[in-house]
């Protein structure tokens, strides 16, 4: 069956008068119209003598204006490269169950970005992604992001040209550290910087195979947690090789699994401390509880670069895996209650172990990075194999968030901090 050729007309002139509204000076296109056709009328109604043949052009011109004017809102609610692309997709057999291809609506510029709008009342947003790879091709363009419109008939897909690639090495800059106390820069993607609040998605999870810049990453966050006076524990089981000179000097570093334990019971008794004074103030979070009190309570990060390393049972003893459990328990706490008292968690690994990170830890990190990685490592960390079919296999320091955002990190050199 295919789309009706009214509706068709229906949707471009009604695309055709929003496009006036939001920009009226498309308006002169039908006024120019209009006013042509007035003049007609003046010349023409001098010249015919005849009543009866005066009414018939009358009800022509009134016809002719109506129609005119109609045609010419629904070509103001056409892209001029509508037909071509509408060609491509069909060319895809991105269709309908009636072999029709979404509609273009609009297509304008975003920044950065070219967006294309498009119309179907029975494609959902999930068939776009499913022929991403198929649409990027046919349109030689990178797809950034696919989102939804006013409703659930409206996609919007925003794309950058197809050649343009990552920097090398993107460096970071001082000047890039946010005035805003909870906000941390990562890096930069195709549109735009790419950041992450601590108010929003209190923990961070970053995963990614060896090599993929993932400790680069992690130290790129805690190096402006400390930049923002935060209190910093950081477990280093290897002996602290990976964080030293300055990192010793301005966080906690722990090497031991005693120490990180006393730590880490420390951290939940702050964390019980600070929500009995703010149930006593009515405070809900812990920028409410500094407003109010004028007081100064710091945000506290505990962050693992290889969290696998404290928390994998393989091998241990009955006492040891004690140990962990108590570990585990206490992080849960954190991971689930932490928000409102400004505790937060950022952890990584490159260990493709889906035992290690289950139950409350990993459920309760909303914002989980991932770098190159294998499906297996993907599905963990974004619970979806994205991050081994976007990342290009070729690029460091290029991840994908959970939130489907691909982007190259900024490069911090903690030997120059």
């Amino acid at each position: 069956m295919k789309r009706l050729f009214g509706e068709i007309k229906v949707i471009r002139l009604s695309k055709g008068f929003e496009n006036i509204k939001n920009k009226r000076i498309k308006a002169v296109m039908p006024l120019a119209f209009l006013t042509a056709v007035i003049l007609l009328w003046f010349i023409a109604k001098d010249k015919i003598l005849n009543e009866v043949l005066l009414w018939i052009f009358d009800f022509i011109l009134i016809v002719f204006s109506i129609i005119g004017t109609l045609l010419i809102i629904s070509f103001l609610g056409t892209p001029l490269s509508a037909k071509r692309i509408e060609m491509c997709l069909s060319s895809i057999g991105f269709k309908d169950r009636f072999g029709e291809t979404p509609l273009l609506l609009s297509r304008f510029r975003q920044a950065k970005a070219e967006v294309y709008e498009f119309y179907s009342p029975t494609i959902p947003i999930t068939e776009y992604e499913k022929k991403r790879s198929d649409i990027e091709t046919a349109l030689n363009v990178r797809i950034v992001s696919i989102e939804s419109g006013k409703d659930f008939q409206h996609v919007f897909i925003k794309t950058v040209t197809a050649n343009k690639e990552f920097p090398q090495i993107l460096m970071w800059e001082n000047k890039y550290l946010s005035e805003k106390e909870s906000v941390l820069l990562l890096g930069e993607s195709q549109l735009d910087k790419v950041m992450t609040d601590l108010k929003v998605t209190p923990h961070i999870l970053i995963g990614g195979s060896s090599g993929s810049g993932k400790s680069v990453l992690l130290k790129l966050v805690i190096m402006q947690c400390v930049e923002k006076s935060f209190e910093i524990y950081i477990a280093d089981f290897k002996g602290g090789v990976d964080f030293y000179g300055i990192w010793k000097r301005k966080c906690n570093i722990i090497t031991q699994q005693e120490q990180l334990i006393n730590r880490l019971e420390y951290i939940v008794e702050e964390l019980n401390s600070r929500k009995q004074l703010f149930i006593d103030c009515e405070c809900a979070n812990i920028e409410q509880y500094n407003k109010l009190t004028d007081c100064n309570f710091h945000r506290i990060v505990f962050a693992c670069d290889e969290i696998a390393e404290l928390l994998d049972k393989t091998g241990l003893d009955k006492e040891s895996k004690v140990q962990i459990a108590k570990i585990e328990s206490l992080l849960s706490t954190i991971a689930r209650q932490g928000r409102a008292f400004g505790i937060h968690l950022i952890l990584a690994t490159q260990r493709p172990d889906a035992d290690i990170l289950k139950g409350q830890i990993k459920n309760n990190i909303d914002f989980r990075i991932c770098g190159r990685a294998d499906k297996v490592l993907s599905q963990i960390i974004l619970d979806n194999p994205d991050g081994a079919e976007k990342i290009p296999k070729d690029k460091q320091g290029v991840f994908l968030t959970n939130t489907g955002v691909l982007f190259k990190a900024y490069y911090f050199d903690d030997s120059e901090w």
